[in-house]
């Protein structure tokens, strides 16, 4: 856990430092991976879900993840992997348009259809990332949560993926 100055001040006697103790990158990866166990948007059954509700719930990631972003430490590789979340969440959001009314009305059964294509995708770029947390802090992923991380190479080492170091 590190120190944030919280604030500081003069006086006759000398500089005075205002502190707290600052949440470490371990306990924001932890909190990221235990919101995320609970939304069904990320791994649940594509044919029943609602689309409005999945870019509400797509719109609250966004905001989570904001606030955590703010708590990372800055410039190190947690604060990029929660960038990268945030604005999975967000092109979800700008694809599903307003309420997710453009998710709503497919058009036939020959073109494809925006939603899963969108659901697929954020599945996908969140999983990556996630992948990324986990290894790095050593956090074990809810099976359910788990469908979505990417396929094991060989089980040895992911670093054969970009980003993928432990500095």
């Amino acid at each position: 856990m590190g120190v944030k100055v919280s604030g500081g001040s003069f006086s006759v006697l000398g500089i005075g430092i205002n502190w707290e103790r600052a949440p470490g990158d371990e306990r924001i990866a932890r909190a990221v991976i235990i919101f995320l166990e609970d939304r069904r948007l990320l791994f649940g059954s594509r044919h029943i879900e609602d689309q409005a509700h999945c870019v509400s719930s797509a719109l609250e990631c966004r905001t989570f993840f904001t606030k955590e972003i703010a708590e990372a430490e800055p410039g190190k590789p947690l604060e990029t992997t929660l960038k990268s979340m945030r604005a999975a969440f967000r092109q979800f959001v700008e694809r599903g348009g307003p309420h997710g009314r453009n998710f709503q009305y497919h058009r036939s059964m020959s073109e494809a259809d925006p939603f899963s294509l969108a659901l697929g995708d954020l599945r996908t770029q969140v999983g990556e990332q996630l992948a990324r947390i986990a290894w790095r802090y050593d956090i074990e992923i809810d099976d359910e949560l788990a469908r979505i991380l990417p396929p094991e190479d060989d089980g040895t080492d992911p670093s054969w993926m970009v980003g993928f170091d432990r500095d």
